[in-house]
């Protein structure tokens, strides 16, 4: 052995015979935390118990808008004033100790006396459970049926004050989306009666639609009787060239043999006559196509115009009317958000806490195994220290 394994040795050697030779002290102060550990645990601690509600939580938000309608911007836009904010599973447990929650606990309990708000939200646990929407509610007292009644409570409270935030929103939001309703539906009126007015007017769109489709037809009449008339003339002036040419080699005497009168004949002069009266009528025609042609172009720059602004009044009542019927649609959903109670059906109770019968405190095995191992590290730097001090002392004296 080299000199660094003897010296080891015989530290070894005497850090042992030390704890052998101090193992009465090491023992007593083993024993006196044991003692104290049993009298804390036994005689001096209170057994206490801790009651248990469990909560599912679910999406507020989406169970509000599932039934909205969402037909254009202005639905979307009402749907984005009355939507509640999106609540997971963390921001429901930060509200069930809120002091709103905890106040009413405590005044429902009459706890005055025995808790404040602070030292409440202090005692109670939360805990949620890992890829379910579930929470946990605990609380330990001394007293079983407190501890129960405190949690449930709790759990109660917390569902009526998510009900009652949602209502005040709704209530809010409905408020203003009946003052709004009742400006649209004043705007509403105010284009219906325009719209009346305007149809009331003489001359409207549908009568001047009318009498333009009368003076069509009538213009087509016209041009219908002057293409017959045109081709009349036609003939009539071939015949006239035809009865000319014959009237050229002399004047035909004709015997009426009915009245046995003696006519001369002079086709010539009559077919003249004939398309002269032809001309006449072309000529009237024509004047009357015109005049018709102007009051039709008038008639159509009315009709424009009247047309123009039906469109514009009717447009007018159909944006009107769409925004009144939307506003008055949330109006009635946020009214049935207000009577309805939305707090119990997003936060369901799946177990109310029951007096639990065996204590989760003290935890007497724990402490004792505690104690000892505490009594046993103090035992030991007892004993190194006393055999320290005296070793030391020892020394001086012999110097």
């Amino acid at each position: 052995m080299n000199e660094n394994q003897i010296m080891e040795e015989i530290s070894l050697r005497e850090l042992i015979e030390i704890l052998i030779k101090r193992k009465k002290i090491i023992a007593l102060i083993t024993l006196v935390a044991i003692f104290f550990s049993v009298v804390l645990s036994f005689i001096i601690l209170k057994p206490t118990y801790e009651a248990e509600m469990i909560l599912m939580a679910s999406n507020v938000s989406e169970n509000l808008t599932s039934g909205a309608i969402n037909t254009g911007n202005l639905e979307n836009m009402l749907d984005a004033l009355s939507k509640y904010p999106t609540m997971n599973i963390e921001t429901y447990r930060q509200q069930i100790t809120t002091p709103e929650v905890m106040e009413k606990t405590i005044k429902d309990l009459n706890l005055e006396g025995e808790y404040t708000i602070d030292s409440l939200a202090d005692k109670i646990k939360l805990e949620t459970i890992k890829d379910t929407n579930l929470i946990r509610i605990k609380m330990e007292n001394t007293d079983p049926e407190k501890a129960v009644a405190i949690v449930n409570r709790v759990g109660e409270n917390f569902i009526q004050f998510v009900s009652e935030n949602i209502k005040e929103r709704a209530t809010s939001s409905s408020e203003y989306v009946k003052t709004q309703m009742e400006k649209e539906k004043e705007y509403y009126e105010e284009a219906l009666l325009e719209q009346k007015e305007l149809l009331s007017q003489p001359r409207g769109a549908s009568e001047l639609s009318l009498e333009l489709n009368g003076k069509l037809e009538k213009i087509t009449e016209y041009k219908n009787q002057l293409y017959d008339l045109n081709i009349r003339k036609s003939a009539l002036e071939a015949a006239i060239k035809t009865s000319e040419a014959t009237s050229s080699r002399g004047s035909s005497i004709i015997l009426n043999r009915e009245s046995g009168n003696i006519l001369i004949d002079d086709s010539t002069k009559l077919l003249k006559i004939e398309l002269a009266e032809v001309q006449g009528a072309i000529d009237k025609i024509n004047e009357s196509i015109e005049t018709l042609q102007d009051e039709i172009e008038e008639l159509q720059v009315e009709l424009q115009e009247k047309k123009h602004q039906e469109d514009i009044v009717n447009q007018k009542v159909k944006l009107a009317r769409q925004t009144y019927e939307a506003f008055m649609r949330k109006y009635e959903e946020l009214r049935v958000t207000e009577s309805a109670e939305i707090g119990e059906s997003n936060i369901t109770v799946i177990s109310r806490a029951y007096p639990p019968t065996k204590p989760v405190g003290p935890r007497k095995a724990l402490n004792l195994a505690i104690a000892t191992t505490l009594g046993l590290m103090v035992g030991v730097f007892t004993a190194f220290f006393i055999e320290y001090w005296q070793a030391t002392g020892n020394k001086k004296k012999v110097e």
